[in-house]
């Protein structure tokens, strides 16, 4: 085995802490690395980016699922709303400009996290908890939507649903979270056995930021119980709205170069 990539290892701890006690998908952090830090094309950078997420979110969606702070009904609801949403898009990976559909996403979780930052400022959270599953029905569009975007650009699923849940449901701001992360978590197997058998996936890396990941997806889920909602929520919306910028970078330098 090459240790070429040890230093994934670290990284990967910090960022799956970062991503399962904020509420949104490591991936995101992952890609941009892959893509523009070890230089890795884009299509394997991304399924390379969320077969590593897949690891460290369900490491913390076992640990928030230990904590019972999931709305189940909801969250397996919402899984099986985006699957058709994954199917496309991981087709939709594979024969649409990769920047195109970043350029899009990120227009898209900028507003979701100025929204989202708005309401942290303002100290606007969800207050509920255990909601019926009748809920879902005026949101039946985001899920399939999150689906589509995760699996062509390595995010979308938890930076959608998680607002969705909150503010749309009114959820509990860490409820909303590790909902979300279990969403998140059971959508990105389909996608990485999609990734798998296209043989998008880098396991050279993988190996080191996998098992990193398992130890940061325990660690998140633990802190956050003891991190103020408003904290918690400007971390998410400060992430994704750094990732927004990223991908409407890309985007620009797309239209520009075209």
């Amino acid at each position: 085995m090459s240790f070429e990539y040890w230093y994934m290892f670290p990284v990967a701890i910090v960022i799956a802490i970062l991503a399962n006690s904020s509420g949104f998908s490591g991936g995101v952090l992952f890609q941009p690395i892959y893509n523009l830090i070890l230089h890795i094309p884009i299509q394997n950078a991304v399924a390379t980016g969320i077969a590593t997420e897949t690891i460290g979110m369900t490491s913390g969606a076992l640990r928030y699922l230990w904590y019972r702070m999931v709305e189940l009904p909801i969250g397996f609801t919402m899984i099986m709303l985006a699957i058709p949403g994954i199917v496309l898009g991981n087709h939709a990976l594979l024969v649409i400009d990769g920047d195109f559909l970043k350029l899009t996403l990120g227009v898209i979780i900028m507003g979701i996290a100025t929204m989202q930052l708005y309401n942290a400022l303002r100290r606007h959270f969800g207050t509920r908890e255990n909601i019926p599953i009748e809920e879902i029905y005026g949101y039946m569009w985001a899920p399939p939507i999150s689906g589509f975007f995760s699996a062509t650009t390595g995010t979308g699923i938890a930076e959608i649903s998680q607002p969705v849940l909150e503010k749309g449901m009114n959820i509990k701001t860490r409820r909303a979270n590790a909902t979300a992360i279990l969403i998140e978590a059971t959508l990105d197997w389909i996608i990485t056995i999609l990734n798998l058998h296209a043989g998008l996936i880098k396991w050279e890396i993988w190996i080191f930021a996998g098992t990193g990941v398992v130890i940061g997806g325990q660690i998140g889920p633990y802190i956050s119980r003891y991190l103020p909602e408003r904290l918690i929520k400007i971390v998410f919306s400060i992430a994704i709205f750094i990732i927004g910028v990223f991908y409407i970078f890309k985007g620009i330098m797309w239209i520009i170069s075209a």
